[in-house]
């Protein structure tokens, strides 16, 4: 016999189990490897795509020399070419500056061999003389730039290619390896009747071969089906193709050859006698004496025996509880971060409200709703189609105002001294009111306008935010009542006793992290039956702006619009006194609210409920809420005078470009939740990679071994020991490998967690959490993987196991 290509065969056939789950194990690090890269090869091809439907052109060439555009035209090197305008805009280094180019007769072709745009154009400049431009934004898709990013890209791919080949060759030379320990003395004979190393080497690589290609086969089959379905879910046009396909062969094969040529020397290395004897080479060492140990004083003598047997085989052991202790460091810190980024999602709703994007400007006898709505607020299209959203859960209509107190100190004078002292807006409002308290003892200078900084302090003063709810939003704020009733009357209003600010000003410590910013404080102190009066908005507003509208028309032009483009400036204009139209309104303003006091146009209204809303931020616009018919009665509006509109957005679904449009201080921090989360989602698809690369491995080489020592376990059978002990013996072993495994898995998983957290807590509102439930699912899966893979091997072991001794005879 000389031809032994069916010897490889007929071993692969002999061991089909271990076949199996090594072949999974390579369609799986495929799979994914061959996924990325689909994936990736589908977007350039489809960018490629959208590029040319803009621009169909690789490169410009720019000469006014019609007959020398004609010569390149006409170049070999040319597939295709078109003449047209082109502008485009030239660095001049002597000045420093980009000029503006155009030329009229521009030649724009697309070349045979689009991978070389860049050496191709700059051998045309040199050959005719002309000046030409790439077509960068396609450029960069042909992977063509002036700074080797080519060979740059290949390099990494391979190199990514080659790190999961080192996974999945890994598996088939543990498997590999131990058909040729258990076969050793099949080879012996061959050599023995003829065969050569060289043919046994064949025999050797065409069961790895065998096993890896049809892994490969296997992961690029499911890679395309994966990346098609991960193409449909981003809109990506995404089909089976060879190129990605190239670099895995390459890795995978090239691996694979040197990794079978150790392999073989387990059997070219020794003698055929030796191999036909069983004589294989073993590294020689002293006996040691080893006690029972622990594992001894708790199981008896399957304790010891287990001890001692992981210790004769101590290198084997390390391997498996390293692999494992990797898979469990992996899910713990998975875990544990998921539970953070998941816990993110109720510390925003907690500090942030239902309500997580709004845009809302409080109307006021200064701004209108008229001028609010066309200015400030999207139009009622824009707010129709972001409520359509998939992630925008519901959409509400504000309705607010600046409204002005009687008597500020009927509200402003129960601050809480806390919230006053250590937050910017408590300090900002106290020191309004203390201006406001002093206007009339305070010395003013002979340049200061008396009247108009009285006035100004008095307004800032009496200015108090007021909301009018809907029955939905009343039940909301009843989650918040401290003291009171939600249910209110005409004359009823809630207002604001606590809540929490987000504040810097009020600590110095700057190892805080963003959720520790979120601090609870009293602000004001106002209890249920306290009367609020507000000025009457109505007759505020109508003789406001009729003062207005008549200083306007009385008052001089000071300096006129300028509008240049790049610079504008305002019209200025001035009373017939002097004083600028600008701080006239003020002091017009404030004369009236005087005025409607004396004349006795004010609403009274009873406080019937006091809110803190706890963990939650202090609401930005509202002071006091009433009920909505209340409120259309105060300011004269109605259903169609809104002044705001708010969203609630489902942060599990929400995408990342979406808060591109955002522009608030929560739009970092939920571009963070939404970046973590889907970060996350890979991060848990890489450590269930490795716990499964690992479970292959281990569940290979568990197999193996225990092939490996059957004789072994028929000369405990013969000195007495059950089947039963003697599975329960070995299994100990796998009980150390997986507690070993698990402390460290823990160890590691809990550090490599706080050092994560420590990070994590600058971008999200998070607490530091170790997700302790991780660690009983690290320890069900790598008991189940190890133990597991041991009781199944014993299991499989033939009940005469005994005979294998006198086989050896």
């Amino acid at each position: 016999m000389t031809d032994y290509k069916k010897l490889a065969l007929y071993y692969l056939k002999a061991g089909k189990r271990r076949c199996i789950v090594t072949i999974v194990g390579v369609m799986i690090t495929v799979a994914v490897l061959y996924t990325a890269l689909n994936f990736g090869y589908s977007y350039v091809l489809q960018k490629r795509q959208e590029v040319r439907k803009e621009a169909d052109y690789e490169i410009v060439f720019l000469s006014e020399d019609t007959d020398r555009l004609a010569q390149i035209a006409a170049d070999d090197r040319v597939l295709q070419a078109y003449s047209g305008a082109y502008t485009g805009e030239e660095y001049v280094s002597d000045e420093e500056r980009f000029v503006e180019v155009n030329y009229k007769n521009a030649l724009y072709v697309n070349i045979r061999h689009p991978y070389q745009m860049e050496s191709v154009m700059e051998a045309m400049k040199a050959d005719y003389g002309v000046d030409a431009r790439l077509n960068n934004e396609l450029a960069v898709l042909y992977l063509q730039d002036s700074d080797g990013l080519l060979g740059v890209v290949l390099i990494l791919v391979l190199l990514v290619a080659y790190i999961f080949a080192i996974f999945a060759v890994g598996m088939i030379r543990n498997t590999v390896q131990m058909f040729t320990l258990e076969q050793v003395k099949d080879y012996g004979i061959l050599r023995c009747i003829g065969a050569t190393k060289g043919q046994l080497n064949r025999v050797i690589y065409r069961m790895g071969a065998g096993m890896e290609l049809t892994g490969i086969a296997a992961g690029v089959l499911l890679g395309t089906i994966i990346s098609v379905i991960l193409g449909f879910s981003k809109d990506v046009n995404v089909g089976f193709h060879i190129g990605p396909a190239i670099p895995i062969l390459i890795a995978y094969l090239g691996d694979l050859y040197f990794v079978m040529q150790e392999c073989s020397k387990l059997v070219t290395k020794i003698s055929p006698v030796s191999a036909v004897r069983g004589e294989y080479r073993i590294k020689k060492e002293k006996i040691k004496v080893r006690g029972n140990g622990l594992m001894g004083r708790l199981f008896g003598v399957e304790g010891a025996y287990a001890r001692k047997s992981v210790l004769r085989n101590s290198g084997r052991f390390a391997k498996t509880v390293t692999a494992m202790m990797l898979s469990i460091t992996a899910i713990i810190i998975c875990l544990s971060i998921e539970s953070m980024v998941h816990d993110t999602k109720k510390n925003i709703n907690d500090m942030y409200g239902r309500y997580l994007e709004e845009n809302q400007s409080p109307a006021s006898i200064f701004n209108d709703v008229e001028w609010i709505q066309s200015e400030d607020l999207p139009s009622a299209e824009e707010i129709k189609e972001n409520s359509l959203h998939y992630y925008v859960t519901e959409t509400k209509m504000v309705y607010s105002a600046r409204g002005n107190l009687v008597d500020p100190e009927t509200y402003y004078g129960k601050f809480n001294k806390d919230y006053a002292e250590q937050t910017s807006l408590g300090s900002y409002i106290e020191a309004m009111m203390q201006r406001w308290r002093e206007r009339n003892t305070k010395e003013y200078s002979e340049k200061d306008d008396v009247e108009y900084e009285k006035a100004v302090d008095s307004l800032n003063s009496s200015f108090i935010s007021i909301e009018g709810c809907d029955q939905n939003d009343l039940d909301y704020l009843s989650e918040f009542i401290e003291s009171g009733t939600a249910e209110l009357d005409d004359d009823g209003i809630l207002v604001i006793g606590g809540g929490s600010v987000m504040d810097y000003s009020w600590t110095g410590d700057e190892k805080l992290t963003l959720y520790d910013l979120g601090k609870h404080f009293d602000t004001y102190d106002l209890q249920v039956g306290d009367t609020i009066r507000l000025v009457d908005y109505r007759e505020y507003k109508k003789r406001y702006q009729a003062a207005y509208d008549k200083m306007m028309a009385d008052s001089i032009l000071v300096s006129p619009e300028v509008d240049t483009g790049d610079t504008y400036i305002s019209e200025e204009r001035a009373t017939k006194e002097g004083r600028s139209t600008w701080r006239e309104q003020y002091v017009i303003a404030e004369r009236i609210r005087q005025e409607l006091i004396e004349e006795g146009y004010y609403r009274t209204y009873t406080v019937q409920g006091v809110l803190d809303f706890g963990d939650q931020l202090l609401p930005e616009w509202a002071d006091i809420y009433m009920k909505r018919d209340s409120y259309f009665d105060l300011t004269g509006f109605d259903e169609q005078d809104m002044t705001g509109v708010k969203y609630a957005i489902d942060l599990d679904s929400v995408p990342i470009s979406y808060f591109d449009m955002l522009s608030s201080d929560l739009t970092d921090v939920l571009y963070g939740y939404a970046y973590a989360r889907n970060v996350m989602r890979y991060a848990l698809a890489f450590a269930a990679f490795v716990f499964i690369l690992s479970s292959v491995n281990i569940i290979n080489t568990t197999a193996g071994n225990l092939h490996m020592r059957r004789k072994e376990l028929a000369q405990l059978r013969v000195l007495g020991m059950s089947r039963k002990r003697l599975i329960h013996t070995v299994m100990l072993e796998g009980v150390m490998a997986t507690a070993l495994s698990n402390i460290l898995g823990f160890l590691f998983g809990t550090i490599f967690t706080i050092y994560i957290y420590e990070y994590l807590s600058m971008l999200l509102y998070i607490k530091p959490t170790i997700a302790w439930w991780a660690f009983g699912v690290g320890f069900a899966a790598s008991a189940l993987v190890i133990c597991g893979s041991i009781y199944v091997s014993l299991r499989d072991l033939p009940v005469d196991i005994v005979d294998d001794l006198k086989l050896e005879e």
